[in-house]
């Protein structure tokens, strides 16, 4: 915004215009060239299915789509998130580790480091 004052407002013109345009959120490519922006690319922003239904909700009660259209924004299978259950993130808790989920939401049960222990766990 301070380096480039043009180009940011021809970025933020352009980025209100396509979203608009979309009606969603928008991930967009772009480069400034001699201080002359150039739009290479944009497509639906990614997001979470959490994100996904609060941000179909808002955009229906801001009657900016109809309530129809964000039922039909939302995946199905994506629901399926929705249902599991979650640590709340204002629980007390110590972290062990971090590393990718192997499905969503939260689960308990003893920790083993093999699949022999977790067979014999399992009888």
């Amino acid at each position: 915004q301070k380096l480039m004052p043009d180009a940011f407002q021809s970025f933020v013109t352009i980025s209100d215009r396509l979203e608009k345009h979309y009606r969603d959120m928008q991930d967009l490519e772009f480069t400034i060239e001699r201080g002359k922006l150039w739009m290479l690319q944009t497509r639906s922003g990614k997001r979470t299915a959490k994100a996904a239904l609060k941000i179909a909700v808002e955009m229906a009660r801001d009657k900016l789509i109809s309530k129809e259209e964000a039922v039909a924004r939302i995946d199905p299978a994506s629901l399926d998130q929705l249902l599991h259950p979650t640590i709340d993130p204002k629980a007390a808790r110590d972290v062990i580790g971090i590393g990718l989920p192997a499905s969503p939401g939260a689960a308990t049960g003893e920790i083993v480091f093999s699949s022999n222990d977790a067979e014999e766990l399992k009888t």
